[in-house]
């Protein structure tokens, strides 16, 4: 058997520590944080044999991965994963049953207590030892506001957030949470009374309930039609009769009230089994795990010989033996596995500790689970390797120091945090492109931040102490079994980007020297153009900056959905939050602020952050805004301003079910339904936008907007575009998801800037058709009918750079291509059609980005992503 640990993530901006365990028939997952996919994709780690992910804490920080990761591992073929973890884990990841679920993938889920922290299974014997902060006390769940509209079917509209709101400590009974759950794609157990019958096989604890709705979500064991999406089959039709437009949600409020029941085999099943039930109140558990880990017993050599002497006649009894069971020979003698086995021992033993502050230094070190491993057992066990995610106070706190050192000196200690281990560039396909993308303009195309020197010196913090002790590195190897020691034959590195360009001027590929040619060409006529003097453009220094421009997974070259608009003195606004947002906006605005004098940073744009828009309920979208508001909450004063959401029907409900579990400030970001801001509902100034028109104008005083409209388009239930027109004269439209619109060419009428998804090529219009997107004629045509002044194009399926094809010179608008942390004011937008023909020869088939592509396109993993991204 081989055996050993590799360091996915040493922890860095852009994704937290995660470690992985190889075995012969499964690997394991120690937490999977937001960019955990994405890094397995960059780093070529397969997921096919990966069926068990552990996490250290129900905190975003740990889980923020999973929910994408659970439906990439569908996607690749996994029929049953298990995830382990602390209280709050199960209702964390049901809290995502609107946007996540498949029917190809059973999930189980393992809540470890004090009283039950014990997993085995063929590889593993896992301690977990669960540690509390210093004077920690469980509080009450947060009293979310009432919805401002009546709750009626007809009328329905989620809760809104105040700022105002304070936080009210009365507990309710489950299963009602809170404030009304209003308009599930089907909620039967809210409309339909249940039975005497069904009153009977009800659930009877939360817990129940919880795993019920996870049931529901990963049905695989289940019929075909019970549980499934009410509406995966069905087209949603307008009712011409209406008397006024009607939205997807308003239909599907009617299936909800009409379908109450699914059939199976003739008999009604009710789908009060389903992911569809309101989840029960919980509250957060800021309980940190550490995980004592032991590979199974290696048995040694078996001795025939002697086994034969003995008496023991080969056969059954031989396997007996070596499976641990003494057995009688024919003359009644008693052979004891010992007897005939040499080299046996124990498994090896290694732990992951996670100490996230000095409050929880003095449960770590005082636990009693560890003793045995520090010369207290009478087994002489070792621990041959022990992870540590602590930063800097934890590693530097002198109990903390000496419970490292009780390990005794063999023990090889290896440090995961961002503090000691430094900002590298983990995007490294990323990270090259925007060099060479660089050579057109160093402003539309910056550098990404890194820096490869860590903010503390481990061996600074470790002098003297006498442990062996090193930093880790990404995919730098504990080998367990057969044998132990550190391997870093597969560490790639820190990456270092240089300024000047003499790399590719002088390249040794044709290819790459035509493409700085050309990009200095490019540059030469946008300077004879700006020669002439600036052309006045609305919104001129406004700057849109692409985040993350691919589609459905993430790649190693684009990002997940997100755009950040910056408008001077009136702060920054995000269209969209896919996963990993926070840090591509770390490595585009400047890392941290570490000074007063630093010109740049990620903090300003957060501290500045005034709205977030959320288009669609797809995970690819808004993964990322846990994160965001959980460090805009960290900035915020009595004087901050509130921040804004506005989001489809049920994304305030998963974001109210996951503060459950962890406080990241929910309560202070107001919220605003797309569904009441529709661009119908302001021409007939009804009631759902006069109940969102006090939030709206509020927001409108924070971010200088003097009208905001969403745009019911073709995509999926609860998909909108949004358009934005500011007082200074700007305007901004974002397609999100959709085939192209009339509703979005009639609301964005006259704009500067649209934002379009051309997720498709031209040539695969047939699937932009089943899958509701565009393409890219397709997307050039919404410009042109809305007279939009530019249009840039985002939204790629491509997994690797790959330039649409369109002629941009017979074209009523002016087209841009969007690239990840290209960063571009109002004003320069005309320029980036300069740049295609440079661009058509680096993303060339004869580029290496290309060739790479295809020999991805063998991989059978690869493969399957990318026909899910299509």
């Amino acid at each position: 058997m081989k055996a050993y640990l590799q360091v996915l993530s040493t922890g860095t901006a852009d994704c937290p520590p995660s470690v992985i365990l190889h075995f012969d028939s499964q690997r394991y997952m120690i937490n999977c944080g937001e960019g955990t996919q994405r890094l397995c994709m960059q780093q070529k780690v397969r997921f096919s044999k990966l069926k068990t992910i552990l996490f250290t804490r129900t905190h975003w920080d740990c889980i923020g991965g999973a929910p994408g990761m659970l439906l990439t591992l569908s996607d690749v073929g996994i029929r049953n994963m298990r995830l382990l973890g602390g209280e709050n884990l199960t209702h964390a990841i049901t809290s995502t049953r609107h946007f996540v679920y498949r029917n190809t993938m059973a999930v189980e889920t393992v809540e470890f207590t004090k009283d039950s922290g014990n997993y085995k299974d063929e590889n593993l014997r896992v301690t977990a030892v669960q540690v509390h902060p210093d004077n920690f006390e469980r509080g009450s769940p947060y009293e979310w506001p009432a919805p401002l509209t009546p709750p009626n079917r007809s009328n329905s509209s989620s809760p809104s957030n105040s700022a105002a709101a304070s936080p009210v400590p009365k507990h309710r009974d489950s299963p009602v949470a809170g404030s009304k759950r209003s308009s599930d794609e089907l909620s039967p157990s809210t409309s339909t009374p249940a039975t005497a019958a069904e009153d009977e096989q009800s659930p009877k604890s939360d817990m129940e309930i919880r795993k019920m709705i996870l049931e529901g979500m990963f049905n695989l064991s289940k019929s075909s039609g019970i549980n499934a999406h009410p509406l995966a089959n069905k087209k949603v039709k307008r009712d011409p009769r209406a008397p006024a437009p009607q939205t997807d949600v308003d239909m599907i409020e009617a299936a909800r009230t009409a379908e109450t029941s699914h059939t199976c085999g003739g008999a009604p099943v009710k789908l009060v089994n389903g992911r569809f039930m309101d989840l029960p109140r919980t509250t957060p558990n800021t309980s940190a795990i550490s995980y004592i880990c032991q590979s199974a017993d290696y048995v040694g050599k078996f001795n025939k010989q002697a086994a034969v002497a003995l008496g023991v006649k080969p056969g059954k009894l031989f396997g007996e033996l070596v499976n641990g069971k003494s057995v009688k020979t024919e003359s009644g003698d008693t052979v004891h596995p010992h007897q005939v086995i040499s080299g046996g021992r124990p498994g090896r033993v290694f732990m992951v500790i996670d100490c996230p502050s000095t409050d929880y230094v003095s449960g770590v070190v005082n636990a009693k689970d560890f003793e045995r491993f520090q010369g207290a057992g009478s087994d002489n066990l070792t621990a041959a390797c022990i992870v540590h995610l602590g930063g800097h106070s934890v590693l530097s706190h002198p109990e903390y120091k000496a419970w490292m050192q009780r390990f005794g000196p063999e023990t090889q200690h290896i440090i995961a945090n961002q503090e000691y281990c430094s900002q590298k560039l983990i995007w490294r396909s990323q990270a090259q492109s925007c060099y060479k993308l660089s050579a057109l303009d160093s402003n539309i195309f910056p550098l990404p931040y890194y820096n490869n020197t860590p903010t503390h010196v481990l061996s600074t913090d470790l002098q003297g102490l006498g442990v062996k002790a090193d930093l880790a590195e990404n995919m730098m190897t504990y080998l367990l079994e057969p044998s132990t020691g550190l391997e870093r034959s597969e560490v790639i590195p820190p990456l270092e980007l240089f300024k000047d360009h003499s790399s590719l001027k002088n390249s040794p590929k044709d290819y790459l020297r035509e493409y700085y040619s050309l990009a200095m060409k490019a540059q030469e006529e946008i300077a004879k153009e700006k020669a002439f003097g600036p052309t006045e453009v609305p919104g001129k220094d406004v700057v849109l900056t692409a985040l993350g421009t691919g589609s459905s997974h993430p790649s190693k070259y684009r990002n997940v959905s997100a755009t950040i608009v910056e408008t001077p003195k009136h702060g920054t606004f995000l269209l969209d939050t896919g996963e990993g947002t926070y840090g591509q906006m770390f490595r585009q605005f400047g890392g941290y602020r570490m000074s007063a004098d630093q010109a740049n940073s990620v903090d300003d744009r957060i501290k500045n952050l005034k709205g977030i828009f959320i288009s669609h309920l797809h995970a690819d979208h808004h993964l990322g805004i846990v994160t965001l508001i959980d460090r805009w909450n960290q900035f915020r004063t009595a004087d901050t301003d509130p921040l804004y959401l506005i989001a489809p029907l049920k994304f305030n409900s998963f974001l109210q079910e996951l503060s459950d579990t962890q406080d990241f400030g929910y309560q202070n970001v107001r919220y605003i339904q797309s569904e009441d801001i529709v661009h119908w509902r302001q021409l007939q100034h009804d009631s759902r936008y006069r109940s969102a028109r006090s939030a709206l104008m509020s927001l409108f005083e924070t971010s200088g907007f003097k009208d905001i409209q969403t745009v019911d388009v073709i995509h999926c239930p609860w998909a909108y575009g949004i358009s934005m027109t500011h007082k200074d004269g700007w305007k901004i439209v974002y397609s999100g998801d959709t085939r192209p619109s009339q509703n979005l060419v009639e609301a964005g009428q006259g704009a500067t800037v649209l934002l379009h998804e051309a997720t498709f090529e031209d040539d695969m219009e047939e699937e932009a058709l089943k899958k509701r997107h565009s393409t890219t004629k397709e997307a050039i045509m919404v410009g042109e009918g809305m007279g939009a002044k530019h249009t840039l194009l985002t939204h790629f399926s491509q997994r690797y750079p790959k330039i649409p094809r369109f002629d941009a010179d017979d074209k009523s608008t002016i087209i841009g291509i969007c690239f990840d942390l290209m960063s571009v004011k109002f004003g320069e937008i005309e320029h980036l059609a300069k740049f295609l023909p440079a661009l058509e020869v680096l993303y060339s088939p004869q580029s290496d980005e290309a060739k790479e592509g295809e020999e991805e396109d063998n991989d059978a993993e690869l493969k399957v992503l990318q026909k899910q991204s299509q």
